[in-house]
């Protein structure tokens, strides 16, 4: 395998937006696993016509879907490198290359790549995103002339 560019063209980390809207799915379901135990928690206390229980069960999910980013912010700090020719991940520490031949958009205007054979979901700015696209476009069409 080829050594990663170590010129960086574009760094970014994942900030509380990003992380909000463009979570992976192990994320969601993640999410959705604490709102049911803390529905099932709450059913225990309260009948679930009471009006309590409903302002609870509200303040739950507020409180899962809105703090969960700060939490994978503070647990798995993503940062994103895109060089000429890889795209490099760091997930808790741990840095991942990507050789540009083995990124590919699953689908268009999404945050979703198939990454070495893996669908991932990006969780990085619009902005990275196209620049991302742009360099993956140049990338392809480059190999295409040779």
């Amino acid at each position: 395998m080829k050594k990663p560019s170590t010129d960086v063209l574009y760094q970014e980390e994942s900030t509380y937006v990003d992380m909000l809207l463009r979570k992976s799915w192990s994320m969601r379901i993640a999410e959705t696993v604490a709102f049911v135990l803390g529905m099932m928690i709450l059913a225990q206390f309260f009948p679930s016509n009471d009006t309590t229980f409903k302002v609870l069960a509200f303040a739950i999910a507020i409180a899962v879907v809105g703090l969960a980013p700060f939490l994978y912010k503070a647990t798995i700090r993503p940062v994103y490198k895109l060089t000429k020719t890889h795209l490099i991940v760091s997930i808790s520490g741990k840095e991942t290359s990507y050789p540009l031949s083995e990124v590919e958009q699953v689908y268009e205007g999404r945050h979703f790549y198939r990454l070495g054979g893996k669908k991932e979901s990006l969780m990085v700015s619009r902005q990275f995103l196209s620049h991302l696209n742009e360099r993956l476009f140049y990338y392809h069409k480059g190999n295409k002339r040779r």
